[in-house]
């Protein structure tokens, strides 16, 4: 079997086959935001889960975070992924991303923010954390509420690099 040299500055692709989430918080000023965060995983899960995203310092949602110590981790479904494009492409600083797309929400029950409609599930959290290194901050929030649809893994939007998305296929 032939093995081909991974560039280093690519090398995270080969841990990146997790599912993307939308990272939905409430700014200071009532507006509410969402962005897409490719980079997150379980942390813990005794006594109850825990959850790690590694956000960029610089965007909205993550000032939004650390101000309201709370946030929601919302689970798009592959047929969201142009939502998710669009969510991804500007910035919750110069607009209401909920209202400018159309997107319907419902309150979350725990926190304050917004549940985008139509995702296969969503997680409630309380911020635990943040560890910053360089220009990304590593968000570690305690799971509050959990919410999902049946088999909600089946409909989830993985996201590996530019031009390269996955959904789940058939259960092995």
């Amino acid at each position: 079997m032939d093995y081909f040299d991974v560039p280093l500055g690519k090398a995270y692709e080969l841990l990146n086959p997790g599912g993307l989430v939308w990272l939905c918080t409430r700014a200071e000023d009532g507006r509410p935001d969402l962005a897409p965060v490719s980079w997150n995983c379980p942390l813990d899960y005794e006594p109850v889960s825990k959850v790690l995203l590694v956000v960029d310092t610089s965007h909205r949602s993550y000032e939004n975070l650390v101000e309201a110590g709370e946030f929601v981790v919302a689970l798009p479904t592959a047929a969201q992924r142009a939502l998710v494009d669009e969510t991804g492409s500007v910035s919750g600083r110069d607009l209401d991303k909920y209202g400018h797309f159309g997107i319907g929400s419902r309150p979350a029950e725990t926190v304050d923010a917004l549940v985008p409609e139509g995702v296969a599930g969503w997680l409630e959290c309380r911020l635990l954390r943040v560890v910053v290194e360089g220009t990304s901050g590593v968000v570690f929030g305690e799971v509050l509420k959990a919410k999902a649809k049946a088999d909600a893994w089946k409909e989830r939007l993985h996201y590996v690099r530019e031009g390269l998305w996955f959904a789940p296929g058939p259960a092995l």
